[in-house]
Order: structure tokens, then sequence, then C-alpha cells
């Protein structure tokens, strides 16, 4: 048992409220009818009011309440795991991890409010391959997977002091998305969108970033770049002991160092890519624009991922809650007496015509909306993009409904949309027959759309015009039209073509045959000199023969020396053992290091990076 809103539980606290309020009303009552007048005499005018019936009524009403708080948090049970896969974009987070960062002109620090508004953004991503690149003057990464809690957790504890070099290298941030996006092309599978979503608030101290920009552009990988921090500059925190800042860094001479947005380089990276620019303040950080810029671009299906799928078991509490609520409204407050039989006989007459009227509606069938599950589940799926799960779905529509017209066109979308182009051809000609003309317009449209993916370009010209009688107005069905005549003449050139082509080759034909014939009266006469000269070769084979049998005598000799030589270097002292050269006690850190987490991995091979180069000349 699970619930789906959890949030709303709070609603429950409404129950009590109401017995409260039910309590104080009562009591509230009692003491008006003490003031009237006389205790007696307001005794036998109160005396047909049942308190028993108000304090049920008040009862069923709080019960019914509870109810409708439980059924609003979605109880789900039981259920069934079944395969899905996820439709996603690949995403690059290169996130700067510089001094600079730790700045608090946005609150708490621009780098901690990054990482929050990051952690949204990641809370409303699904299926997308999502990895991280954090940067400095030197680079750390997380390869993109769908698993957006390890993703967090690796940026959550990060700071710049973990940063083997300082700087703001935004250049080498970017190749190395551009490095991890294209091992994920490598791998293969269908083409989807690749992003590098940028997020820095300085300029480029020591790389090239037009220079990535351009390597982007080339393997059309969007870079979205976020400016973080104000256009004046703002003072550097330099970090002291605990990672607390103690004060602000200052030049070599001695004045203090400011870093300013330069949004003129952020936007010509985006410009060259076909992304976009944002610039993140205070109050407002771009995440909504981040996602609506995301929810434009390409998805396919990536990895399938088993997903349980729960049964909802909310109406079984709002069966309940409907039943109290009718009993409730025919439940009198007065006692019953002799006279009052007949009016009491009414009005359970009238419950029972009320509950009769409304049980069809406490169920699943619903006598005002005739859809079938089959063709609503379906069509959700379609809406969703899981064409699979859609045909599925429409073939038990079309088992259910054989002749219904509707649930062939159906199961025909979801065929198309599967590209099994020659089965929906057969699901849109059964929909032509359909009464409404809309539909059948619709068929006839979608059956010359199957036509023409199948390269049955007659067929379609014939469909298209049906759909066009039907529909006049149809645009689509016009310049389909004229593209499938186009694509029918360009077919009949072809054709023609080829046919030529082929009368051409038998002609030629006839003229090679000739032409061999001739040919082999000429080899008959090569042949008989080939003849004549391989005899000559036999003799001067012969003579080759013997030399090289003088040259092995020869080598025997070599090798027999050689080997005397040997012997004699085998018996002398083997030198003294060297030290490990540089590079091998790289590569034995490296190893050392595969003892501890992924992200002490990287640091290291980080560090690694940093040796080998100079440090740059601004830190921050």
């Amino acid at each position: 048992m699970r619930l789906a809103h959890p949030h709303l539980l709070w609603l429950l606290l409404l129950v009590p409220v109401a017995v409260l309020a039910y309590g104080i009303a009562f009591a509230a009552r009692r003491r008006a009818l003490r003031r009237l007048g006389n205790p007696v005499l307001i005794a036998r005018m109160s005396a047909a009011t049942s308190v028993p019936r108000k304090v049920a009524r008040a009862a069923i009403l709080c019960v019914t309440l509870g109810l409708f708080g439980l059924a609003l948090a979605r109880p789900q049970a039981g259920g069934r795991a079944r395969l899905e896969k996820q439709r996603g974009l690949d995403l690059i987070v290169a996130l700067d991890f510089s001094k600079s960062m730790l700045a608090k002109d946005i609150y708490p620090s621009r780098l901690e409010r990054a990482k929050r508004e990051l952690e949204r953004l990641m809370d409303r991503l699904s299926g997308d391959r999502v990895g991280l690149v954090a940067f400095a003057g030197e680079t750390l990464t997380y390869p993109p997977t769908t698993d957006y809690d390890a993703v967090k957790l690796f940026w959550r504890d990060l700071s710049p002091s973990d940063m083997p070099v300082g700087g703001t290298a935004i250049g080498r941030a970017l190749m190395s998305g551009i490095d991890m996006l294209s091992r994920l092309r490598q791998s293969g599978g269908e083409t989807r969108d690749q992003v590098i979503l940028l997020l820095t608030d300085g300029e480029d101290t020591e790389s090239q970033p037009l220079e990535a920009a351009d390597q982007a552009a080339k393997l059309a990988i969007k870079i979205f770049a976020v400016g973080i921090g104000s256009r004046s500059g703002e003072l550097v925190p330099e970090l002291g002991e605990n990672e607390q800042a103690a004060g602000y860094i200052k030049d070599k001479d001695g004045k203090y160092v400011t870093s300013r947005l330069d949004e003129d380089l952020l936007s010509k990276i985006a410009a060259k890519t076909g992304g976009g620019y944002l610039r993140a303040d205070a109050q407002h950080f771009g995440v909504e624009a981040i996602e609506a810029a995301l929810a434009g671009l390409k998805r396919t299906e990536s990895d399938t991922r088993l997903v349980k799928q729960y049964d909802e078991v909310f109406e079984y509490l709002l069966l309940p809650a409907l039943l109290l609520l009718l009993i409730e409204a025919c439940m009198g407050e007065r006692k019953r007496e002799r006279r009052q039989k007949r009016a009491s006989k009414l009005d359970g007459a009238k419950a029972a015509v009320l509950l009769a009227l409304f049980l069809p509606f406490l169920g699943a069938w619903n006598p005002i909306e005739r859809n079938n599950r089959a063709v609503e589940s379906g069509n959700a799926s379609m809406k969703n993009g899981k064409a699979e799960e859609a045909l599925a779905d429409y073939d038990k529509a079309v088992a259910e409904l054989p002749n219904d017209p509707g649930a062939h066109f159906n199961r025909g979308n979801a065929l198309f949309a599967l590209s099994r182009f020659e089965e929906s051809s057969a699901e849109f000609l059964r929909a032509t027959q359909a009464s409404e003309p809309s539909l059948k317009a619709s068929a006839f449209y979608n059956l010359a759309n199957s036509y023409f993916k199948n390269d049955k370009y007659s067929e379609a010209i014939a469909a298209y015009r049906h759909a066009l009688g039907l529909d006049p107005s149809n645009s689509r069905a016009k310049w389909n039209l004229e593209l499938a005549q186009q694509k029918k003449k360009e077919e009949d050139k072809k054709k023609e073509d080829e046919k030529n082509k082929d009368d051409k080759k038998d002609q030629d034909k006839n003229e090679d045959d000739k032409k061999d014939q001739d040919k082999n009266k000429d080899d008959k006469k090569d042949q008989d000199k080939k003849d004549d000269k391989k005899d000559d070769k036999k003799d001067q084979d012969k003579k080759d023969q013997d030399k090289k049998d003088d040259k092995k005598d020869q080598d025997k000799k070599d090798q027999e020396q050689q080997q005397q030589q040997q012997e004699k270097k085998d018996q002398a002292p083997p030198p003294a053992k060297e030290d490990k050269a540089p590079d091998m006690r790289e590569i034995d850190a490296v190893l050392d290091s595969l003892e501890h987490s992924p992200k002490d991995l990287e640091k290291m091979r980080a560090k690694l990076r940093a040796v080998r180069r100079a440090p740059p000349a601004k830190d921050w």
C-alpha cells in the first residue's frame, strides 16, 4: 500500500475540526434552549426531536469527510512490474567551482544557489541522461546517467577548495563536455539532441572557449549559458581554515580582486551553437526558461528500466463515502410516530430511487460517456508517445468492437507511428467505411499517407483525391497530393531511364561478344609464345635455387657465432635496479586511488593533469 499524493493527508485534520465544530454547536443550542423559559415546557416542545439522530448525522458527515480526504491522497496497492523505455536527451551540466562563486551577492552564495536551482531542474527531468563537469582551472567529470540522485551527491559536497587548479577555464570545461557527448554517440543508438548547460560567473582566464564552441557547433551540440553574478563586479572571497571566508583576495599590487560577468563572451558561445544565453540574479535564476528551452529539443527512447505500476484503490473509499452522504440526506432528526409512518415510507422510497440513480456512477460504468476503456487507455499512451502500449490497447478495442471504424482508425494510427505502413494501410482502409464524414475523410487521408510511405504513389494519389472530395479545405492533403504526383513522375521517369539502360546494355553485350571472339584468336597466338618463355624460366629458377642454398649455409654460421656471444653476456653480473620513472609513479598513484570513491579518483586524475602544466595567472 502506498499513497500517490501523501502531501494531501493534511486534509484529515478537517475531521477533528468538524467534530469540534459540531460539539460547540450542540452545546450552544442547549444553552440557547435553557434561556428560552420553563425547562419543562421546552422539553415538551422539543420532545419530537431525536438527539441520537442528530449525533448520528454529524458522525456520518465527519466519517465521509475523512474518506474523501483519504481518497484525494490516492491510495495504491498491489500492482505489476513492466519494462518501460524512457524518452530523453543528453545533457552535460558544466558548473563553475572557482573561488569567485563564493561571492554572496546572490544568497546564500552564487555556488550554493546554483546547486539548489540545478536540483530543482533535476527534479523536473525524466529520462534525460545527465553528466557533470565541475571546473575551475581544471575539470572534474561525472559520466552521464539517469540516476539524478547520484549526480546531486557528486556536486553536493564539492567546493572550490577541492579543485586542484584555480581560475576559470571555460574552454576546457566545454571540451570535457564535448568528449563525453561524443563517447555517447559512438556507443550507438538513435540520434537525440545533445546539450551543454554552462553556469559560470566570470570571464575566461586561460582557455579558448570560442574554439570549443565551434567544435560543438560542428557536432550539432547546443550550448545554453547562464551568467551568474553582477555586471559591475564583486569582490572574490578568500578561504581560511575550515573553508570559511577570511577576507578578500588581493592581486600582486595589493588591490582587491573583482570578478566581472563577461556576458558578451557567453552570448557568443551560445549563439555559435544555436543555444541561448540567460542571466541569473538574486530574484530570477532562470530554471523555468532553461526547462522551456530543453522541452523543445528532440528526445528519443533510451535505456529500458523496470517500472512498477500500482492499482488505484481510491474508488473503494469514494463508494462508501457517497453511500454515507445518501444515508445522511435521507435521515431525519425527528422521532418516528404512528402518524409519521406513511411519511417515513415515502422518504424511504425517495432514498431508494436516489440510490438507484447514483449507483451507475459509483461504479466503472458511465451512461453518459460510452467510450471504450481500451480506446481511452490507447489514446493516453499515444499522447505520451508510447505507440507499442497504445497498439496493445487498440488490439483489445478491435477485438471488442470488430465492426467499429473508429477502433480500426486508432489502430492504424498506432501502426503508422511504429512505421508498419503495410498493416496501417489495411486498418485505414477498413476505417473508410465509416458513416461519419469527418472520420471517413481522416481515414482516406491517413490511408494516402500510408501508401505514400510505402512508395505506392498511384494508390496514394487516389486516396488523397477521395480525402479532398470529402473535405476540400484540407490543405495538407492538397500539398501531399502534389508531392505524390511529383514522386510518381520521378518514378515513371526513373523506370523509363532504366528501360533505356537495359536496351543499351543488350546492344553493348552483343558488341562485346563480337570483340571477345576476336580476342580469343589473339590469345591463342600469345599462348604459344608464353610456352617458349616458360622453358627458359625453368633454367633460371634452378640457378637461383643454388644461390639460396649457399646463402642458408652462411646464415647458419652467423647464427652460431651470435649464440656464443650471448652466452658470454649471460655470465656477466646483472646491472643495478633503477628507480621507477616519474610516469610509472603517477600510474601507481592512480591505481592506488581505485580503492577510494569515484569522486576521489577523479580528483586524483585532475591533480595529475594539473602537474603537467603551469598554474594560471589568475586563480579566482
